[in-house]
């Protein structure tokens, strides 16, 4: 889609509240295009109330490993982005600089007038904004504070002036997002931290406070997003506004009070999380995210001594236990977008942020460094509810959210029975209703297929966010939305008419009434999951010759055919059988990457994608994926079964 008919579907999707919003930011930035307001009048002095941070000689030593390795890697030059990319990044780092496409597109022009969606050459922006979340920066502060590490204190501090030097408030690409600035709020007030015991360098971050903190207020808080942006990015604003506020009170005078953000704070958390903890934006990896920014948010207001009811705590604990719940431990997969995004790096490893999280919330103990950094930090929500066993009875049905999850003698089967996304615009949210994932000893078998880059692979990013490549039952021709580009969609779809039956083997689903005429029903007996596909008759809806099912298996798995109609999947120890009724009219195994181009899909995407999966942020890779083809015929029953079958053990 074209620019201009993205801005008019963008502009269809506003209220008359958020256009007026929209041109009140409009005349902001032609005020802020000039630069912030003079506020060396400002007292930076610290409140000390937040982050209280634990004695070094009390971290455990797993941690102090980590630092040390983390500490040397960074210092030679080897970054982590997304939690899996290894970025060989200059001393100092070039902060314009797209490191994986090799594009550097440093620039002095306003802000305002850049477009971050469309850059030139294979770049990302993402790329670029990854080095300006300060992740890295944070973790050599972390080694200075805890190993007592001088040269990792003083190019953190280096770093630190060189991205000041470089970045001049409201000009060049790290000053296009707020949620971008909001972000490095939150990492400077622990590195301030974290370095304020270094006698030392104290006139230095006199220096670099006065540099990053009011202009990032000012932009942050002027620029907050609203209407239907407002999802992840609002809390993380929100969060960055109040963890610097809380350290530096005088900030309230370029910027809001905290009382206004803690309203503010309280009114977003309750509602982009259901009251069953999930995350209305119907992404998994946003589920983590945006909790660890209103977790900081929360112990920061408490470290202030400020209260608010309980009903914050409660929806932010079920928050944590629906991301335990919906993820399996072992092996983690999200669904819907995911750009490996976390706020600050607590975790011993940053490639195992999801997973110490995970553990965190079951079991404080588990996770010795996330544990070490938050021990002295407000007051717990005493977590440790009991993780999800594979031996419970029936499912758990997440009914506000829409998820059901269920486990039992090695089986994890993770349905998705929610709507599009949040807000009008469903942003973050993939055709993903009716998908199922499944797990068997923690291993995952069918996937969710993943996000590929928001903006380095457009048609990539379609594919998989498409409900071709998701294996809820799908009426070719009959999407029951459209993507128009970049973080649009043409309507935010309703959740599936659920029938379900917690107690009881079987549990049915149906589709969208009017636009998507296909349902879904599971049985569930011993060590056998059926699943019946079929299209049905609905008012409004219209029929068609076939349905498709299509199952995504992950990478690294081996399907081979032992029989007809019946195959063996193997994906390290772990070994199911897929067996698949008669009445499926083409059932399409496909094993080998050259075999996709021997399909018989009329789609051009399906052709050029079927089988890329991507398991990280800009990562993909090619997987074995079984497609069947149902052509119901009037008369004749029209129910269509698969059933996966645990191997015995070898």
């Amino acid at each position: 889609m074209s620019r201009l008919g993205w801005y008019w579907h963008r502009l269809r999707a506003m209220s008359a509240g958020e256009m007026a919003l929209h041109a009140r930011k409009k005349l902001r930035q032609m005020a802020d295009a000039k630069g912030p307001p003079d506020f060396s009048r400002l007292r930076l002095e610290s409140s000390g109330a937040f982050p209280k941070l634990p004695r070094p000689e009390d971290a455990p030593q797993v941690l102090r490993e980590a630092l040390k390795q983390d500490g040397e890697r960074i210092l030679s030059g080897h970054w982590c982005a997304f939690t899996h990319l290894d970025l060989r990044v200059d001393d100092p780092p070039r902060w314009h600089k797209d490191y994986l496409a090799g594009v550097d597109l440093e620039t002095n022009e306003s802000a305002f007038k850049l477009n971050h969606r469309e850059l030139p050459n294979g770049a990302d922006i993402k790329l670029i904004w990854e080095l300006s979340r300060w992740h890295e920066l944070v973790r050599l502060a972390m080694a200075a504070y805890v190993l007592n590490d001088a040269r990792a204190a003083e190019k953190c501090l280096a770093w630190l002036e060189d991205w000041v030097k470089h970045n001049p408030p409201y000009r060049g690409w790290n000053w296009t997002s707020a949620l971008e600035a909001g972000m490095r709020l939150v990492q400077f007030t622990w590195i301030d931290a974290l370095l304020s015991n270094r006698v030392e360098m104290q006139p230095r971050l006199a220096t670099l406070r006065r540099a990053v903190l009011p202009p990032h207020i000012w932009f942050t808080w002027r620029h907050i997003s609203f209407g239907s942006s407002a999802n992840n990015h609002l809390i993380g604003e929100l969060a960055g506004l109040i963890v610097a506020t809380v350290r530096w009170p005088d900030l309230q005078k370029c910027g809001p009070a905290l009382e206004d953000l803690q309203q503010r704070f309280v009114r977003e958390t309750l509602l982009q999380f259901a009251e069953d903890g999930g995350n209305r934006e119907q992404a998994l990896n946003y589920q983590l995210f945006s909790w660890e920014f209103c977790w900081q948010a929360r112990a920061a207001l408490l470290s202030a001594e400020r209260h608010f009811d309980r009903t914050i705590d409660s929806r932010l604990k079920e928050a944590a236990k629906f991301f335990v719940w919906m993820q399996v431990e072992r092996e983690l997969w999200d669904y819907g977008d995911s750009d490996n995004a976390f706020v600050t790096p607590f975790a011993v490893e940053v490639s195992h942020f999801g997973r110490e999280w995970h553990e965190w919330f079951a079991e404080p103990a588990t996770s010795p460094a996330i544990d070490y950094w938050w021990q002295q930090t407000g007051p717990s929500l005493a977590f440790n509810f009991s993780k999800p066993t594979t031996d419970g009875d029936g499912w758990a049905y997440f009914k506000q959210s829409g998820y059901g999850i269920w486990r039992r003698s090695g089986w994890t089967i993770r349905w998705d029975l929610s709507q599009l996304g949040y807000l009008k615009t469903a942003a973050h949210g993939h055709l993903d209703a009716l998908h199922l994932s499944l797990w068997y000893r923690g291993v995952a078998m069918v996937i969710d297929p993943g996000t590929g880059a928001y903006y380095a692979d457009p048609e990539l990013r379609k594919w998989l966010a498409s409900a071709s490549v998701h294996n809820g039952p799908r009426s070719p021709g009959q999407e029951p939305a459209t993507r128009l580009g970049p973080f649009l969609w043409s309507e935010n779809i309703e959740a599936p008419r659920v029938d379900f039956n917690p107690e009881g083997s079987f549990s049915f689903f149906a589709g969208f009434p009017g636009k998507h005429g296909c349902r879904r029903m599971v049985a569930v007996v011993s060590n056998k999951i059926s699943v019946l596909d079929n299209e049905i008759d609905l008012p409004g809806n219209v029929r068609t010759d076939e349905f498709v099912t299509t199952w995504q298996f992950a990478p690294g798995a081996n399907l081979t055919l032992i029989g007809e109609r019946h195959f063996r999947l193997k994906r390290d120890a772990a070994v199911i059988e897929i067996e698949v009724s008669e009445g499926w009219a083409e059932v399409l195994p496909v094993t080998e990457r050259s075999q996709s181009l021997l399909t018989s899909a009329a789609d051009e995407l399906e052709r050029k994608f079927a089988g890329t999966v991507s398991p990280a942020f800009r990562r993909t890779e090619w997987a074995p994926y079984l497609k069947l083809v149902a052509r119901p015929k009037p008369g004749e029953p029209c129910v269509f079964r698969t059933t996966f079958v645990a191997s015995p053990p070898s």
